[in-house]
């Protein structure tokens, strides 16, 4: 229920983004946080964020950023509803067509195809001979036959300077290399020759296409001039989404050489440049992401760049858009290396990506029983240092997601070194492992009873008849099985940390006496008024009534006569819903204190539980007068009413003492009467 409302918060909190990021006219905020959101969810904002959406398109293609369509592209692919939500289908034929090309340019053939699928009918209706040389340019991934597109080039209009048609450039040649001599000369005149996206392209076909030895040859001096191109497109102050094509060609490279010791320096250091260029730690974009995670993944493979790119990913925080590509960066560094920051770093992102799943992916479970068993100190390390909102968000979602045995072995092994604000936020992973007992215990007991059922209507009435019912059988359920386990293992450490602790407690305990040590263990950790509020509605919960009104003695015994302490335990109680039924000592006990306190206190939590006590009909008594008197007393002041009455028709009054009569105090209604 905990992570449930923590999703519902975070979608709340995304949506509210997204819709002022809308009324601004920012379209990458307004998309960042647009699609973070599940799908029904975007459906308030997509029909006009999708027409200001396209304009951007047109705009884009109009300038020809086509590094910026090809991002654009991987939007659409996630949300089509960004093209045709609203639009005409000629808008939408219009705004798919550059997002293909974009694709297509970006060397991202699966999603271009996907895009190119919704043009697929028009074209072929329309004009089919374009239609077939874009299928075969998308099936062949940018190598089409010649006589596929030929039909298409013969309809292009003649050669016009005049209207900026200009004719083809002639284009050299070049024979892929056949020996490690021919390598260098090759390659080096197709980099002069080629623009950098046909380079990488033809550089690849012929390293696939070559021996053994002369294709290691040729990625080995790929890499290194993707490497001085991507520090050609930095040093002239290129975005991120410009560094991704050198930076995708020297990951090859390294990844299909065998990561040459040739390529360990230029990776590094390409992988320095990227991250030098973030404008902070947190990244959110796609386009920046990467670079940076491609880099990663090669410096990663080289041993002695290994430890030091763990430390530089584990300092860095993925949000947004950028989640999927960092968790494959992080499964793939959390194979090479247990490090607790990097995993987790991993865990925190794959839980927002995730919020509702039920359990953790085995790589990172795995990784977690690697550091479990070897780096122990480093996973305390580090829940001791985290910011706490990421500690309690790390300790809930391994809680909830991981095997329930991993968890208690990773409790136990942090336990020992952790200080008490760490062990009462590790606590919190006992009380979900204990939550997950009882779902699962319910649940065979719910299975059980289903097992008679005979059709669907049955079992839904008998369902909402016993919703009640099981709720409250949940809520007295015993621990059994794992959870019974779980609670002996852990309950001498966790007991004093959270009143549930103790409800469990109780709830196990074979005697009263049993429950009454649980109960004084509690009160030690807790002796305001909030814990003896809490042990004493866990008495009454649990049935031990007797318990409770020890619980209540306690309390009371230890601020007899103390008047501010008594009206703090007064407000306290009516803070909390205390039943009436221990309430009223309370009340009784405050009201005598301060009857008997002179100079009177005036304190505001006096006034407080003055005005509470007035709530529940009790009034202050004069100082000195004992219930017994003024009960005495009465009678006598009656009679003598009686006899003033005659008196009062012409008999002359009684003559007067010295002194008038003492006030007393009704006992019902304790009002001063003369």
């Amino acid at each position: 229920m905990v992570k449930h409302d923590r999703t519902g918060r975070q979608h709340r909190q995304w949506l509210e983004e997204a819709r002022k990021y809308q009324k601004r006219g920012d379209l990458e905020g307004m998309l960042s946080a647009l699609l973070r959101l599940p799908p029904p969810l975007r459906e308030e904002l997509l029909p006009s964020g999708a027409a200001l959406f396209r304009q951007a398109v047109r705009e884009q293609h109009r300038h020809g950023s086509w590094r910026t369509l090809s991002t654009q592209a991987v939007r659409v692919d996630a949300e089509p509803g960004l093209v045709e939500r609203g639009a005409a289908p000629e808008e939408a034929w219009a705004t798919y067509w550059p997002l293909v090309w974009a694709a297509g340019r970006a060397r991202d053939w699966e999603r271009a195809r996907r895009l190119w699928q919704p043009l697929t009918g028009p074209a072929r209706a329309h004009a089919p001979l374009l239609a077939r040389a874009m299928d075969d340019w998308l099936s062949s991934e940018g190598s089409p036959s010649p006589e596929r597109i030929a039909p298409a080039l013969e309809r292009l209009p003649p050669v016009d300077s005049l209207l900026g048609v200009e004719p083809p450039s002639q284009r050299v040649s070049l024979p892929p290399p056949r020996s490690l001599e021919e390598v260098e000369g090759a390659l080096l005149s197709l980099c002069a020759l080629e623009p950098f996206p046909v380079f990488a392209s033809r550089a690849e076909a012929w390293a696939r296409a070559a021996p053994a030895e002369v294709a290691r040859a040729v990625w080995e001096l790929a890499g290194q001039l993707a490497a001085r191109e991507l520090w050609l497109r930095a040093a002239e102050g290129k975005g991120h989404a410009a560094l991704s094509e050198p930076a995708s060609l020297l990951a090859r490279a390294v990844r299909e050489g065998g990561a040459p010791e040739a390529l360990s320096a230029p990776t590094s250091q390409a992988l320095r440049v990227v991250a030098a260029g973030l404008a902070r730690t947190t990244i959110s974009r796609i386009e920046d992401a990467e670079p940076l995670c491609t880099l990663a993944q090669a410096a990663a493979l080289q041993p002695t760049s290994q430890s030091w790119v763990v430390q530089a990913v584990s300092g860095l925080r993925f949000e947004g858009a950028a989640l999927p590509r960092a968790l494959g960066l992080y499964q793939e560094l959390l194979a090479r290396s247990a490090n607790a920051p990097l995993w987790a770093r991993a865990f925190l992102a794959w839980c927002e990506q995730n919020p509702e799943a039920p359990n953790a992916p085995g790589w990172l479970q795995e990784a977690l029983g690697r550091l479990v068993a070897t780096e122990a100190s480093s996973l305390l390390s580090w829940l001791g240092g985290a910011v706490p909102s990421e500690r309690r968000a790390l300790i809930e979602c391994v809680a909830s997601t991981c095997a329930p045995g991993l968890v208690e072995s990773w409790v136990e092994v942090c336990w020992e070194g952790a200080n008490e604000e760490l062990r009462r936020e590790l606590s919190e992973a006992v009380r979900i492992l204990l939550h997950r007992s009882r779902l699962k215990q319910g649940g065979r007991q719910l299975e059980r009873l289903l097992r008679g059922v005979r059709n669907l209507e049955d079992a839904e009435r008998m369902l909402m008849g016993m919703e009640r019912e099981m709720e409250q059988v949940y809520s007295s359920m015993k621990l059994t099985g794992d959870g019974l386990r779980i609670w002996r293992r852990f309950a001498p450490r966790v007991l004093t940390y959270q009143v549930e602790f103790l409800e469990v407690a109780v709830r196990q305990a074979s005697s009263d006496a049993e429950a009454w040590d649980a109960a004084v263990r509690y009160l030690e950790a807790h002796p305001g008024n909030t814990g003896h509020i809490e042990a004493l509605r866990t008495m009454e919960v649990s049935g031990r009534e007797a318990l409770a009104r020890r619980v209540l003695e306690r309390w009371l015994e230890r601020r007899a006569a103390n008047v501010l302490a008594l009206a703090e335990a007064v407000v306290a109680a009516g803070r909390m819903n205390t039943p009436c039924e221990y309430l009223h000592p309370v009340l009784e006990a405050f009201m005598r204190a301060l009857s008997e306190q002179s100079p009177a206190l005036h304190a505001p939590v006096v006034e407080q539980a003055r005005a509470l006590a007035h709530e529940h009909g009790y009034r202050p008594r004069k100082r000195g007068a004992s219930r017994k008197k003024k009960a005495a007393s009465t009678p006598a002041r009656r009679a003598s009413r009686s006899k003033k009455k005659p008196a009062a028709e012409g008999a002359a009054p009684p003559k007067e003492s010295g002194r008038s009569p003492p006030k007393a105090v009704s006992p019902e209604e304790g009002e001063e009467s003369s």
